[in-house]
């Protein structure tokens, strides 16, 4: 989370608060006074943030940054709980769209990359987006905690019945240990087996993620990697190619690892209008 510590001295940092109402105002080019937006709320939040961090310029006050902030995040918005990369990451987007760049494109891709690996809502678009520069259509991929956890079920399923033989037989060699005993001796070993199994044996280089089709949004699971050594999509785990499970879609995806996108060439009623 965005929280400067105290900043005696702020410029103004022209943010107006209706003690009555809760609302939130600004003063625009001809000094008038007009009401903030929740996105207008959100630019101000983050250019404090940023004006603290890079600039060592704070542009609000304590009171007014942490009014703004709890008012954001009553709105529900997902800005007020941004932690300093974030907070930087759409910064830099929303100064480059203004036309005025404030970190060079590696630097913008380097923390983009560290965002999405995070599963970051700074960097996952909700909506799929499409280009028709390049006549595609794009969607951002997050990954499946939840799937990618029951991959271990089955190296699980293998490994404990082995475990559950040993202890047997240490028991009848060195007495009974009882089961509490016996699960703590043995989780670490199920632990570090299952991993080798699951990871090296039964999948290599496993990982389900989650996304939209870019052309029909229907949600569905996009997998990466091999199984039991057979090679998936002529053996390439990077980029694959898989097809929309809406049968009245069923377009032709192609999903990106590093970049962690689903992309589908741009419907053609879209792309002709």
């Amino acid at each position: 989370m965005c929280e400067p510590p105290a900043a005696p001295g702020a410029e103004e940092g022209n943010l107006i608060i209706d003690e009555a109402s809760g609302d939130f105002f600004g003063v625009d080019a001809e000094g008038n006074k007009v009401k903030l937006t929740l996105e207008a709320q959100e630019k101000k939040y983050l250019d404090a943030c940023n004006a603290y961090y890079n600039d060592k310029k704070p542009i609000l006050s304590n009171d007014e940054f942490n009014a703004l902030r709890e008012d954001l995040a009553f709105s529900g918005s997902d800005v007020a709980t941004m932690n300093r990369m974030e907070v930087m990451f759409m910064v830099a987007a929303n100064r480059y769209a203004e036309g005025k760049p404030v970190m060079s494109d590696e630097e913008f891709d380097n923390i983009r990359r560290k965002l999405k690996a995070r599963n970051s809502l700074a960097v996952v678009h909700k909506v799929p987006t499409c280009r028709i520069d390049t006549n595609t259509c794009k969607a951002d991929l997050t990954v499946d905690g939840f799937k990618n956890a029951a991959l271990y079920i089955p190296a699980v399923g293998i490994v404990t019945p082995i475990c559950i033989m040993i202890t047997v037989i240490q028991e009848l060699i060195n007495g009974p240990m009882g089961p509490i005993i016996g699960l703590l001796v043995n989780l670490p070993i199920i632990a570090a087996v299952s991993y080798v199994v699951k990871n090296y044996i039964i999948f290599q280089e496993p990982l389900v993620t989650s996304g939209s089709c870019p052309l029909c949004y229907t949600n569905q699971n996009v997998y990466f990697g091999d199984i039991v050594f057979a090679k998936g999509d002529s053996g390439k785990t990077e980029e694959i190619t898989t097809q929309c499970i809406n049968t009245a879609c069923a377009c032709q995806l192609k999903a990106s690892r590093s970049r962690m996108v689903i992309e589908s060439a741009m419907a053609k009623e879209t792309a002709a209008a």
